[in-house]
This record gives structure tokens, sequence and C-alpha cells, in this order.
């Protein structure tokens, strides 16, 4: 098995990698966020679709689900299911498997949606991965390298993305402040490529402690991104490198690595930022984060260099349709933003804006038929060039 370990990264992901930033963008967040500003739909979006999910018993979705796009189809992930739905109107197609202990069954929907394939890789019962393509075929499964499930030396991925048709990338779970390794890229007959070192590595060995909010990894012009709560720059990796993308500068707002073992009290009252989810264009990088309980929208523009951030607590005004506002948690292969308006959000909307309904465009209107138990709308929107 072979075994890369990245030894420059230590400078890099304590987030002090000045010597570097000089030549990649930085995104003052720190300073930004003391001066919020008003952002609209129209600043970063040019148009906006709706799709409302097919409701029945046998594809109800829950109020968190995670959602993937492709040309074709809608993904809905459950905690414990995977439905497939038309992109062109939201009808139901299959459910893919199931939990459970039988033969291709999983433990969880805590995997990764492959868009290329496309396919979805669930969390298997024994350190392996459940591999499922959209037709709803069973792929086969695919062992993860090391895996180790104890809770005096953990070997277990957190987070799972990919970087193409075969090659995978995971970062490990960081419970003790001990575990040598951060990062791994494998492919799906358990060659390893690249592991990274966990800079962060304590001399002395913590209470155990889960978090799942440590990490994040995002995809943008087929290229595969990373960013470590603990560090202030984005990592661009590649199959046998890692190299930075950009900083975000959290200042004094950017947690200590040794703040996970804290009090819940004591980390409530050091105010930091939580970890971004990044949705990046050609254009724009933006992302949604959590700072003194309340939730903001980051805008940063690629032409401008200006960075501007809003509250998000009810998503981000639309003056493109006139219709409700919205948040995106998600981006497609296709660098489409994508979110969610729960059916009951909708229909209190339209009890609340009879005149505004009047006003939409036919294809919005024809959304009062919806009710409050029914599946949720996707919303698809395009990305200002």
């Amino acid at each position: 098995m072979k075994k890369l370990f990245i030894q420059f990264l230590l400078f890099f992901v304590t987030g002090h990698c000045y010597l570097f930033c000089q030549s990649i963008p930085v995104l003052n967040l720190a300073s930004a966020i003391g001066h919020a500003e008003n952002i609209k739909l129209s600043d970063f979006v040019v148009s906006i679709t709706y799709v409302p999910l097919f409701t029945s018993y046998d594809c109800l979705i829950d109020e968190t689900p995670e959602i993937y796009v492709t040309k074709e189809y809608i993904v809905a992930i459950n905690k414990y299911s995977c439905h497939v739905f038309t992109r062109e109107n939201g009808a139901f197609i299959r459910e893919i498997r199931h939990y459970g202990r039988g033969p291709g069954e999983y433990q969880s929907t805590s995997g990764f949606f492959n868009a290329r394939i496309p396919a979805y890789f669930f969390t298997g019962w024994n350190g392996e991965l459940v591999k499922y393509t959209l037709d709803g075929i069973f792929r086969g499964r695919v062992r993860i390298p090391g895996y180790k499930d104890n809770f005096d030396s953990p070997v277990i991925p957190m987070n799972y993305s990919f970087l193409n048709d075969s090659i995978i990338a995971c970062d490990f779970l960081i419970a003790t402040g001990i575990e040598p390794q951060s990062l791994m890229i494998f492919d799906e007959k358990e060659q390893v490529f690249m592991l990274v070192q966990n800079s962060n590595q304590l001399s002395t060995k913590q209470k155990f402690t889960l978090r799942t909010d440590e990490t994040s990894f995002y995809h943008f012009n087929n290229e595969l991104f990373f960013q470590n709560r603990y560090n202030d720059t984005v990592f661009k990796i590649s199959f046998d490198k890692i190299t930075p993308h950009f900083v975000l500068n959290r200042g004094k707002y950017r947690p200590l690595f040794e703040s996970k073992w804290w009090s819940y009290e004591k980390q409530l009252q050091s105010n930091y930022i939580s970890q971004p989810l990044y949705l990046e264009s050609k254009r724009f990088i933006s992302f949604n984060f959590y700072f003194s309980k309340k939730r903001y929208f980051c805008l940063y523009d690629k032409v401008t260099r200006r960075l501007k951030v809003t509250d998000n607590s009810f998503g981000i005004k639309n003056d493109i349709d006139g219709f409700m506002d919205i948040t995106f948690n998600y981006m497609n292969s296709d660098g489409e933003l994508i979110g969610l308006i729960q059916a009951n959000d909708l229909v209190s909307w339209i009890e609340k804006n009879p005149e505004k309904l009047k006003i939409l465009p036919p294809a919005l209107q024809n959304l009062r038929n919806i009710k409050m138990e029914d599946n949720p709308v996707v919303v698809i929107a395009k990305y200002k060039e």
C-alpha cells in the first residue's frame, strides 16, 4: 500500500501560511462581519427554477435532506433513505435500496454522491462503502484502507468526496488529538495515493470528543477543494498533492484547535465562526456560516475582489421573480446553486402574500396547490457570469 506523507503541509494547515498567501486571494471575513451589507439574489443570480418534488408514502422527504441535482435527476438523501426524482417535473422514480444488514443494504446514508458517474456511496457496516448508481443497481463495496472503529486509536472517515470516477477523498475523525493522519486519497481498489499528516497532533491524549462540523469538501471547475475548521486556508486537492487556493481570514474568530475539548459553555462564550460551506463559480465564492447564534451569507466577487456579508436568518432577498427569499446550501457539477423551500413555509408565505401571488408568473402561481405536508420544492439557480 503506497503512503505519501505530505510534510510541507505542517506549515500550511496551522493557518499561518503568510508566505504563500501573498499570491492567492485573502477574504477578510474578520473585518467584513462587523459591516454587514444588503445582498440581493440579482447580485449573483440570473435565473431561478422551482421543482416541486412529488409526494407519496413511498417517497417522503424530511426537513433536512441533502439534495443533489444532475442534468436529469434530483437525489434527496434522508437519514436512512435515498430517493430519486426527475429534474424536469419532480416525478418520483425510485428509492435506492435501504437501511439494513442484508445483501446490498447500508448502515447510513452519510456517504457521498459522485456526480461524475453518477452514483451514491452509502456507509456500510464493516469499514466499507456501498455503491449504487442512480438506476438503483448495486455496483459493489469499497473497503476503506486502514479502517479501525475503536475509542482508543480510531481511523474513521468523517466526510467523503471524489476526485474522479474512482478516486475518493476522506478526512478522518480527530477525537483525542493524537490521531496521526487528517486526510486520505484512495481508490476503489484500496490503493492509497496520499495520506496527509495531522499537523494539529497533540502530545497528550485528550478525552474522546466527537464533532461533525469540522471540515468541508466542495467542487469547482472539476477540481476538489477542502478546508478544516481550525485552518483559514482552503486547499485544492489532487491525488498526490495539496496546494493553497484562497484564505478566509477569520482573525480572532477562528476556532483554536484545543477549543474542541472545551466545555459547551466556554465554546459559546468564545464566539467563533463556524465552518463555512463553500459554493464557487468562475466569478463568485459564496458561503453560509454561523456567528453569534445567527446565520450569515457571504459573497466574494473575484472581479472586484470585494467581500460582502449579510444576515441570512430568513434567506437572501429575492428580487429576481418577487417570490420567497432563498438560501442556497449546495452547488452541482454544472455550477448551479441548489436550495430548498419547505412546503409549510411555502403555504405560510402564500397565505400572508395573496396580492404578491397574483402577479407572479403562472409557473409560480401553480405552487398554490402544494399542501403543508407535501415534499419540499427544489430551487435551482444559475450563477451570474
